[in-house]
């Protein structure tokens, strides 16, 4: 995933808070129990230093999405900075107040969406609906030719002429379409397209999708609208899969480039790629019990394991704070790519590393933009 519309979070640090609360409104006395457990929240972060503006802000926590079962906001200077809702409780409730946004647990347990395009094609246009990166949707209708759309069972001299132009009506229909789904497709950076519709006008748009849109198409056999279960459903899966076989793929490269200086591992290493711009893809085993921490300045890679490692840099104003939280801002300020790592390909065992996690050592790892030789 790409973590880019999390830069502007960043311009400065300082006084976060942030706010993870089970939000489900699903039982008796649910909302008693939300404003109570937003209290207990409310008074751990007066007692850390956290300005009542900022709590004030942080409150919509508790009156969130009725539909969410989880909530998180992250508040500083007096206003909500960031928020986002969760499907599930969340994972630990949390209340904290530190230099950067605690936003890891919000992307282990909802990983933002993948830029995508959704379609329902018809013989006389289609309904596409893009999704971009941040969530956020764009809904158009594209009408083609509406005449003639409808085959006859009229027979006579005409009937093959008729037929034949009904095939051409449809093949044209479908070449708007197309294009309209490719245009959609590149102003979001999407890379996949979900297609539902009418089974004729399904196999015509296809044909004319540029190769990757088409080769990596998932195909709903239904006719139904772009909002619907069944399409967000289906979404639903084909995103997940292409993720996992993404992170798997890229991992596999990831062995492959660190056998010749393109891949690190290990909290330090990393850390130090990132403070030269050298990270292109950072994998990251899920661990919400981590405890690990990491120094950080200004800039958005100014990170490292040790405060001497800034120092020698001259970066100022260090401060410590989680190191989840310096890894996604590192991410979202450099242009990498984040994955979660299955936890099969993730090996267990070493109590000196981080989460006992043996490899990747400290459950980190990035592969390199550059050799780290030059």
């Amino acid at each position: 995933m790409n973590l880019g519309f999390l830069r502007s979070l960043y311009d400065e640090i300082g006084d976060y808070v942030s706010v993870y609360l089970d939000t489900d409104h699903g039982h008796e006395n649910a909302l008693e129990e939300i404003e109570l457990r937003w209290r207990a929240a409310r008074q751990r972060l007066a007692e850390a230093g956290a300005s009542p503006a900022s709590l004030d802000a942080a409150a919509t926590v508790a009156g969130g999405p009725t539909g969410a079962r989880g909530h998180a906001v992250f508040a500083r200077d007096g206003a909500v900075a960031f928020t986002g809702t969760l499907d599930a409780p969340p994972r630990r409730e949390i209340a904290r107040l530190a230099p950067l946004p605690h936003l890891m647990p919000l992307l282990a347990q909802r990983r933002p969406p993948i830029p995508h395009v959704r379609v329902s094609a018809t013989r006389v246009g289609g309904e596409i609906v893009a999704v971009g990166g941040t969530g956020q949707q764009w809904r158009d209708w594209v009408a083609g030719q509406q005449w003639p759309v409808h085959k006859t069972k009229v027979g006579g001299w005409s009937q093959e002429r008729y037929q034949r132009s009904v095939e051409e009506t449809w093949d044209e229909n479908a070449k708007a379409l197309a294009a309209e789904v490719v245009a959609a497709a590149d102003r979001i950076g999407a890379q996949h397209v979900i297609v539902s519709g009418d089974i004729r006008a399904r196999l015509l748009l296809l044909e004319h999708l540029t190769t990757p849109l088409r080769e990596s198409a998932a195909v709903l056999e239904e006719e139904v609208t772009t909002d619907s279960p069944a399409m967000t459903g289906a979404a639903d899966r084909a995103l997940s899969g292409w993720a996992a076989h993404r992170s798997r793929e890229r991992f596999e490269l990831w062995r492959t480039r660190q056998a010749h200086g393109l891949g690190v591992e290990g909290l330090a290493p990393v850390m130090a790629a990132f403070r030269d711009g050298q990270v292109s893809d950072l994998f990251l085993a899920d661990d919400p019990t981590s405890t690990a921490s990491a120094w950080i300045g200004p800039a958005g890679n100014d990170l490292a394991v040790s405060e001497e490692e800034l120092r020698e840099r001259d970066v100022p104003a260090l401060v410590r704070d989680r190191a989840d939280a310096a890894i996604v801002r590192a991410i979202a300020y450099t242009d990498a790519e984040l994955h979660f790592l299955p936890a099969d390909l993730v090996e267990t065992g070493d109590p000196a590393a981080c989460g006992h996690i043996a490899h990747p050592r400290d459950g980190v790892c990035a592969t390199l933009r550059f050799s780290e030789t030059g």
